[in-house]
């Protein structure tokens, strides 16, 4: 994602292969255009639900605006092996099966004229995209826009070059509110007033009855603990919003169509409401423009492993959001990286 200053942090900064990790990710399109209809957000989460079963990611949540998406991503440890079945098998989900017969046909050939490496080579350039951040993102990217290029009689780049991300704590109280705060994006923008009449968020299709939508929403309410029924799942989850007419507070009328952009107004002191639901509807940075969001013991650590990649005499290195609705909540931002200390990928 991009930090203070304008300055670009690179991805590796905040992977760790050797934990499960969750981030919450935002791409927008080149110049911020408004070219997501009704088809094209209806295909847009179809690829995303497609790649999550290839890549090995979860989408626990998700908005799909006019002008950029929002995710929020579990990332797990990569199993040491995924057999070829395994790799052929997910293949079906992000491939026709034409396309799928065509490889094989191509792998067999090379093969034959000696090239017996071939298949796990190719092989391995599938595996090196599944349980990869930045992969999964890339291949979304690139498959919606070849789709909407090819719909719409265009050529080029369709997106901002790079997608922001956050590192967000695996802890209920952090992963709630992220996924709250993303569900929130319609609301926000004025565009309805509760969630559930939005159907290109995650929540909208937990209540219509998909099961991938609805298993996410117990994993957040649990934690990833104890398994619970979807009725106690859902009216907890749904207690992170506001869930009766909400016209936003600037009077920008609902169902307004050509709303580029979400209100921004971070220092905004929420009148009347003070629980959580209320908060949300507020546009806070914190959610996606900080580096690592989550308790200050978590940023404490994050800041130790990366220590020498950061501002090593950095005194502050964690901002709390105010109030204490937030249960300790704290973003990192602002980050300074070190002459030569940037790495990872691009995505």
């Amino acid at each position: 994602g991009w930090q203070g200053g304008g300055m670009r942090i690179r991805r590796g900064i905040q992977v760790d292969r050797g934990r499960v990790q969750y981030f919450h990710v935002v791409s927008r399109v080149v110049d911020r255009r408004m070219i997501f209809g009704d088809a094209e957000k209806d295909y847009f989460v179809g690829l995303v639900r497609r790649f999550e079963r290839f890549s090995g990611l979860e989408v626990l949540a998700y908005a799909v605006m006019g002008n950029h998406f929002h995710l929020l991503l579990c990332v797990p440890v990569r199993p040491e092996v995924i057999s070829e079945k395994e790799v052929w098998r997910r293949m079906g989900y992000i491939y026709p099966r034409e396309k799928i017969e065509e490889f094989r046909e191509q792998v067999g050939e090379r093969v034959a004229q000696g090239n017996v490496e071939y298949e796990r080579e190719f092989l391995d350039r599938m595996r090196a995209r599944m349980y990869d951040l930045s992969s999964f993102v890339k291949d979304i990217k690139q498959r919606f826009g070849r789709w909407y290029n090819s719909n719409n009689d265009r050529k080029g780049t369709l997106w901002e070059e790079r997608f922001r991300s956050v590192l967000v704590e695996g802890h209920e109280n952090a992963l709630m509110k992220t996924a709250a705060y993303i569900e929130l994006n319609p609301v926000r923008a004025g565009i309805v007033g509760r969630v559930s009449e939005y159907r290109w968020c995650s929540w909208a299709e937990a209540e219509a009855g998909g099961g991938r939508a609805r298993e996410c929403v117990i994993k957040l309410v649990s934690g990833g603990g104890r398994l619970i029924r979807w009725r106690e799942a859902s009216a907890q989850y749904r207690s992170y919003f506001i869930e009766q007419s909400l016209v936003h507070s600037r009077g920008r009328p609902r169902h307004s169509p050509d709303l580029a952009e979400e209100p921004s107004d971070e220092s905004v002191q929420v009148s009347g409401h003070r629980d959580m639901r209320g908060l949300l509807v507020r546009k806070w940075r914190y959610f996606s423009e900080g580096l690592v969001l989550g308790s200050r013991e978590f940023i404490e650590e994050f800041y130790a492993r990366n220590r020498e990649r950061l501002n090593p005499k950095r005194r502050t290195i964690s901002y709390g959001l105010p109030g204490t609705e937030w249960g300790g909540l704290c973003s990192y931002r602002n980050v300074r990286i070190r002459p030569g200390g940037q790495s990872g990928n691009r995505d």
